[in-house]
Protein backbone atom coordinates (compact mmCIF):
# COMPACT_ATOMS: atom_id res chain seq x y z
CA UNK A 1 0.00 0.00 0.00
CA UNK A 2 1.67 3.48 -0.82
CA UNK A 3 0.80 6.20 1.52
CA UNK A 4 0.81 9.99 0.54
CA UNK A 5 1.06 12.42 3.45
CA UNK A 6 0.75 15.32 1.19
CA UNK A 7 -1.47 16.57 -1.78
CA UNK A 8 0.81 17.29 -3.57
CA UNK A 9 2.90 14.37 -3.45
CA UNK A 10 -0.40 12.51 -4.96
CA UNK A 11 0.99 10.55 -8.00
CA UNK A 12 -1.74 7.68 -8.86
CA UNK A 13 -0.94 5.24 -11.47
CA UNK A 14 -4.41 5.31 -13.09
CA UNK A 15 -8.39 6.36 -12.14
CA UNK A 16 -9.62 5.11 -9.14
CA UNK A 17 -12.44 3.69 -7.25
CA UNK A 18 -12.24 6.32 -3.96
CA UNK A 19 -13.15 5.61 -0.26
CA UNK A 20 -14.59 8.66 1.90
CA UNK A 21 -14.19 8.33 5.82
CA UNK A 22 -12.35 9.10 9.31
CA UNK A 23 -12.02 5.23 9.87
CA UNK A 24 -11.27 5.86 13.84
CA UNK A 25 -11.43 2.04 14.81
CA UNK A 26 -11.76 1.09 11.54
CA UNK A 27 -15.19 -0.47 12.81
CA UNK A 28 -17.45 -3.12 10.83
CA UNK A 29 -19.41 0.12 9.15
CA UNK A 30 -15.88 0.95 8.15
CA UNK A 31 -15.39 -2.42 7.10
CA UNK A 32 -18.49 -2.63 5.01
CA UNK A 33 -17.30 0.35 3.05
CA UNK A 34 -13.82 -1.53 2.12
CA UNK A 35 -15.22 -4.55 0.87
CA UNK A 36 -17.61 -2.25 -1.17
CA UNK A 37 -14.63 -0.05 -2.46
CA UNK A 38 -12.16 -3.12 -3.26
CA UNK A 39 -15.44 -4.89 -5.27
CA UNK A 40 -15.77 -1.65 -7.48
CA UNK A 41 -12.12 -1.70 -7.79
CA UNK A 42 -11.79 -5.21 -9.17
CA UNK A 43 -14.97 -5.05 -11.34
CA UNK A 44 -13.59 -1.42 -12.76
CA UNK A 45 -10.21 -1.95 -12.85
CA UNK A 46 -9.53 1.26 -10.62
CA UNK A 47 -7.08 1.66 -8.19
CA UNK A 48 -8.53 1.10 -4.46
CA UNK A 49 -7.58 4.16 -2.86
CA UNK A 50 -8.91 5.34 0.77
CA UNK A 51 -8.64 9.32 1.44
CA UNK A 52 -9.11 10.48 4.97
CA UNK A 53 -7.85 13.22 7.43
CA UNK A 54 -4.65 13.38 9.76
CA UNK A 55 -5.19 14.94 12.19
CA UNK A 56 -8.80 13.86 13.08
CA UNK A 57 -10.65 17.19 11.88
CA UNK A 58 -12.25 17.30 15.68
CA UNK A 59 -8.36 18.07 16.80
CA UNK A 60 -8.29 21.32 14.77
CA UNK A 61 -11.98 22.34 14.69
CA UNK A 62 -12.90 21.62 18.58
CA UNK A 63 -9.24 21.03 20.17
CA UNK A 64 -11.34 21.41 23.58
CA UNK A 65 -13.95 19.09 22.78
CA UNK A 66 -12.30 16.34 20.61
CA UNK A 67 -13.12 13.20 21.45
CA UNK A 68 -9.89 10.57 22.20
CA UNK A 69 -9.10 8.25 18.87
CA UNK A 70 -10.09 4.49 19.45
CA UNK A 71 -6.37 4.38 17.44
CA UNK A 72 -2.88 5.69 16.69
CA UNK A 73 -2.12 6.94 13.32
CA UNK A 74 0.23 3.71 12.71
CA UNK A 75 -2.64 1.09 14.20
CA UNK A 76 -5.37 2.97 11.11
CA UNK A 77 -2.31 2.00 8.64
CA UNK A 78 -1.66 -1.29 9.27
CA UNK A 79 -5.49 -2.52 9.53
CA UNK A 80 -6.20 -0.75 6.23
CA UNK A 81 -3.17 -2.19 5.16
CA UNK A 82 -4.73 -5.27 5.90
CA UNK A 83 -7.53 -5.51 3.59
CA UNK A 84 -5.22 -5.06 0.35
CA UNK A 85 -5.63 -1.19 -0.74
CA UNK A 86 -3.68 -0.23 -2.90
CA UNK A 87 -3.06 3.57 -1.84
CA UNK A 88 -3.58 5.80 1.42
CA UNK A 89 -4.03 9.30 0.79
CA UNK A 90 -3.63 11.37 4.47
CA UNK A 91 -4.97 14.48 3.84
CA UNK A 92 -2.98 17.11 6.04
CA UNK A 93 -5.80 19.04 7.97
CA UNK A 94 -5.51 22.29 8.97
CA UNK A 95 -8.22 25.45 9.88
CA UNK A 96 -7.38 26.77 6.03
CA UNK A 97 -8.61 22.92 4.50
CA UNK A 98 -11.62 23.44 6.81
CA UNK A 99 -12.97 25.95 4.65
CA UNK A 100 -12.51 24.49 1.48
CA UNK A 101 -15.81 24.53 -0.47
CA UNK A 102 -16.83 21.42 -1.18
CA UNK A 103 -17.52 21.91 -4.85
CA UNK A 104 -13.75 22.69 -4.85
CA UNK A 105 -13.80 19.32 -2.39
CA UNK A 106 -15.27 17.17 -5.11
CA UNK A 107 -13.75 18.96 -8.28
CA UNK A 108 -10.03 19.78 -7.05
CA UNK A 109 -9.17 16.64 -5.06
CA UNK A 110 -11.80 13.88 -5.67
CA UNK A 111 -11.66 13.92 -9.64
CA UNK A 112 -8.72 15.82 -10.42
CA UNK A 113 -6.33 14.81 -7.62
CA UNK A 114 -7.67 11.16 -7.03
CA UNK A 115 -8.66 10.56 -10.09
CA UNK A 116 -12.20 8.91 -8.89
CA UNK A 117 -14.25 7.26 -11.57
CA UNK A 118 -16.47 5.54 -8.52
CA UNK A 119 -16.43 6.84 -5.15
CA UNK A 120 -18.07 5.34 -1.81
CA UNK A 121 -18.89 6.63 1.29
CA UNK A 122 -21.02 6.50 4.34
CA UNK A 123 -24.65 7.54 4.72
CA UNK A 124 -23.21 10.40 7.24
CA UNK A 125 -20.29 11.61 5.30
CA UNK A 126 -20.12 15.07 5.60
CA UNK A 127 -17.11 17.60 3.76
CA UNK A 128 -16.57 21.38 3.09
CA UNK A 129 -16.51 24.49 4.50
CA UNK A 130 -19.17 24.08 8.02
CA UNK A 131 -19.49 20.56 6.44
CA UNK A 132 -21.99 21.72 3.95
CA UNK A 133 -21.36 19.14 1.79
CA UNK A 134 -23.09 15.43 2.17
CA UNK A 135 -23.32 11.96 0.69
CA UNK A 136 -26.49 12.53 -1.51
CA UNK A 137 -24.82 16.16 -2.67
CA UNK A 138 -21.70 14.13 -3.34
CA UNK A 139 -23.73 11.66 -5.52
CA UNK A 140 -25.73 14.33 -7.45
CA UNK A 141 -22.90 15.91 -8.62
CA UNK A 142 -20.43 13.60 -9.24
CA UNK A 143 -23.27 12.03 -11.46
CA UNK A 144 -23.24 15.03 -13.78
CA UNK A 145 -19.68 13.98 -14.00
CA UNK A 146 -20.38 10.13 -15.07
CA UNK A 147 -18.77 9.53 -11.69
CA UNK A 148 -20.49 6.47 -9.67
CA UNK A 149 -21.27 7.07 -5.96
CA UNK A 150 -22.23 4.16 -3.87
CA UNK A 151 -23.45 5.22 -0.59
CA UNK A 152 -23.27 2.73 2.51
CA UNK A 153 -26.22 2.50 4.60
CA UNK A 154 -26.51 2.54 8.36
CA UNK A 155 -24.42 -1.02 9.48
CA UNK A 156 -26.01 -2.36 12.74
CA UNK A 157 -24.37 -5.59 15.27
CA UNK A 158 -27.22 -6.58 17.44
CA UNK A 159 -29.43 -3.97 16.83
CA UNK A 160 -27.12 -1.10 17.12
CA UNK A 161 -25.76 1.45 14.88
CA UNK A 162 -22.09 0.84 14.41
CA UNK A 163 -19.95 3.98 14.97
CA UNK A 164 -17.04 5.21 16.28
CA UNK A 165 -19.21 7.50 18.70
CA UNK A 166 -20.23 4.29 20.45
CA UNK A 167 -17.29 2.18 20.36
CA UNK A 168 -15.39 4.50 22.53
CA UNK A 169 -18.47 4.95 24.72
CA UNK A 170 -18.27 0.86 25.34
CA UNK A 171 -14.08 1.29 25.92
CA UNK A 172 -15.02 4.37 28.78
CA UNK A 173 -17.20 1.83 30.46
CA UNK A 174 -14.59 -0.53 30.16
CA UNK A 175 -16.62 -2.88 28.15
CA UNK A 176 -13.65 -4.13 25.89
CA UNK A 177 -15.06 -7.07 25.01
CA UNK A 178 -18.06 -5.83 23.19
CA UNK A 179 -16.19 -2.73 21.70
CA UNK A 180 -13.85 -5.49 20.27
CA UNK A 181 -16.99 -7.51 18.91
CA UNK A 182 -18.10 -3.70 17.15
CA UNK A 183 -14.87 -3.78 15.47
CA UNK A 184 -14.31 -7.38 14.51
CA UNK A 185 -11.04 -6.63 16.60
CA UNK A 186 -9.89 -6.61 19.71
CA UNK A 187 -8.95 -3.17 21.19
CA UNK A 188 -5.22 -2.05 21.80
CA UNK A 189 -2.67 0.24 23.19
CA UNK A 190 0.53 0.56 21.37
CA UNK A 191 3.17 1.73 23.52
CA UNK A 192 6.63 2.25 25.97
CA UNK A 193 7.51 0.52 28.67
CA UNK A 194 8.94 3.17 31.22
CA UNK A 195 10.23 3.13 34.88
CA UNK A 196 7.50 3.33 37.40
CA UNK A 197 7.90 3.25 41.23
CA UNK A 198 8.26 -0.86 41.04
CA UNK A 199 5.42 -1.69 43.76
CA UNK A 200 4.67 -4.56 41.64
CA UNK A 201 8.04 -5.77 42.32
CA UNK A 202 8.28 -5.20 45.77
CA UNK A 203 4.69 -7.52 46.07
CA UNK A 204 6.50 -10.03 44.19
CA UNK A 205 4.29 -9.29 40.37
CA UNK A 206 6.21 -6.98 38.51
CA UNK A 207 4.71 -5.01 36.20
CA UNK A 208 5.60 -3.39 32.68
CA UNK A 209 4.58 0.46 32.63
CA UNK A 210 3.37 1.91 29.74
CA UNK A 211 3.64 5.63 28.16
CA UNK A 212 1.06 5.82 25.49
CA UNK A 213 -0.12 8.62 23.45
CA UNK A 214 -2.45 11.24 25.29
CA UNK A 215 -4.61 11.20 22.52
CA UNK A 216 -5.54 7.84 22.66
CA UNK A 217 -8.69 6.67 24.70
CA UNK A 218 -7.91 4.93 27.82
CA UNK A 219 -10.69 2.22 29.13
CA UNK A 220 -12.24 2.68 32.62
CA UNK A 221 -10.19 2.21 35.97
CA UNK A 222 -9.99 -1.24 36.66
CA UNK A 223 -8.58 -4.95 36.18
CA UNK A 224 -8.35 -6.43 32.82
CA UNK A 225 -7.58 -9.85 30.99
CA UNK A 226 -4.69 -8.71 28.10
CA UNK A 227 -2.56 -10.26 25.62
CA UNK A 228 0.17 -8.50 24.81
CA UNK A 229 2.74 -8.59 21.44
CA UNK A 230 5.91 -8.36 22.56
CA UNK A 231 8.46 -8.54 19.35
CA UNK A 232 6.24 -10.71 17.65
CA UNK A 233 5.60 -12.64 20.35
CA UNK A 234 1.96 -13.02 21.66
CA UNK A 235 2.30 -12.92 25.48
CA UNK A 236 -0.60 -13.32 28.51
CA UNK A 237 -1.54 -11.27 31.56
CA UNK A 238 -2.98 -8.59 33.15
CA UNK A 239 -3.48 -5.06 32.47
CA UNK A 240 -4.23 -2.36 35.77
CA UNK A 241 -5.60 1.07 35.07
CA UNK A 242 -5.81 3.22 37.75
CA UNK A 243 -4.53 5.34 40.68
CA UNK A 244 -3.02 2.80 42.94
CA UNK A 245 -5.49 4.17 45.76
CA UNK A 246 -4.19 1.52 48.31
CA UNK A 247 -0.97 3.27 48.02
CA UNK A 248 -2.90 6.63 48.05
CA UNK A 249 -1.64 7.58 44.82
CA UNK A 250 -3.41 9.65 42.30
CA UNK A 251 -1.78 9.70 38.84
CA UNK A 252 -4.17 7.21 36.19
CA UNK A 253 -1.29 5.00 34.90
CA UNK A 254 -1.41 1.51 32.57
CA UNK A 255 0.74 -1.43 34.14
CA UNK A 256 0.82 -4.64 32.82
CA UNK A 257 1.96 -8.46 34.46
CA UNK A 258 2.94 -10.80 31.80
CA UNK A 259 2.88 -14.55 32.65
CA UNK A 260 5.77 -16.17 32.97
CA UNK A 261 8.20 -13.15 32.33
CA UNK A 262 11.37 -11.83 33.64
CA UNK A 263 13.02 -9.49 30.81
CA UNK A 264 14.16 -6.68 31.17
CA UNK A 265 12.00 -4.38 28.51
CA UNK A 266 12.66 -1.11 29.42
CA UNK A 267 12.53 1.30 26.52
CA UNK A 268 10.83 -1.33 24.34
CA UNK A 269 7.40 -1.51 22.35
CA UNK A 270 4.65 -3.35 23.35
CA UNK A 271 1.09 -3.88 22.44
CA UNK A 272 -1.66 -4.37 24.77
CA UNK A 273 -4.63 -6.31 23.57
CA UNK A 274 -7.51 -5.80 25.83
CA UNK A 275 -9.49 -8.89 25.93
CA UNK A 276 -12.43 -8.78 28.91
CA UNK A 277 -12.45 -6.45 31.93
CA UNK A 278 -12.33 -8.92 35.29
CA UNK A 279 -13.16 -5.79 37.97
CA UNK A 280 -13.40 -2.38 38.77
CA UNK A 281 -10.32 -0.63 40.86
CA UNK A 282 -10.75 -1.14 44.41
CA UNK A 283 -9.13 0.50 47.61
CA UNK A 284 -8.23 -2.30 50.19
CA UNK A 285 -7.47 -2.04 53.43
CA UNK A 286 -4.61 -3.34 53.73
CA UNK A 287 -1.48 -4.74 51.55
CA UNK A 288 -1.99 -7.90 52.19
CA UNK A 289 -6.01 -8.50 50.76
CA UNK A 290 -4.50 -6.65 47.71
CA UNK A 291 -2.16 -9.41 47.58
CA UNK A 292 -5.14 -12.23 47.71
CA UNK A 293 -7.20 -10.27 45.32
CA UNK A 294 -4.21 -9.79 42.23
CA UNK A 295 -3.88 -14.19 42.99
CA UNK A 296 -7.45 -14.51 42.30
CA UNK A 297 -7.27 -11.70 39.23
CA UNK A 298 -4.38 -13.94 37.61
CA UNK A 299 -6.39 -16.94 38.13
CA UNK A 300 -9.46 -15.16 36.00
CA UNK A 301 -7.65 -13.70 33.40
CA UNK A 302 -5.89 -17.37 32.79
CA UNK A 303 -9.28 -18.39 32.51
CA UNK A 304 -10.64 -16.07 30.19
CA UNK A 305 -7.24 -16.52 27.81
CA UNK A 306 -7.16 -19.75 27.84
Amino acid sequence: MKIYRELLTINLSGPTACGLGNFDGVHLGHQRLIKELLKQARIKSLESTILTFEPHPSKILNPDKADPLIMTLKQKENVIKSFGINNLILTPFTRDFSKIDYKDFIYDILIKKCQAKTIVVGFDYRFGNGGAGTAHILKEICAKEGIETIIIPPVTYEGKIVSSTLIRSLIKEGDVKKAGEFMARPFSIDGIVVYGDALGRKLGFPTANMSYSPDIILPAKGVYAVRVVWQGSILKGVANIGTKPTFNKNQTTLEVHIFNFNKQIYGETLEVIFVEKIRDEIKFDSVSELINQVRKDFARAKTILG
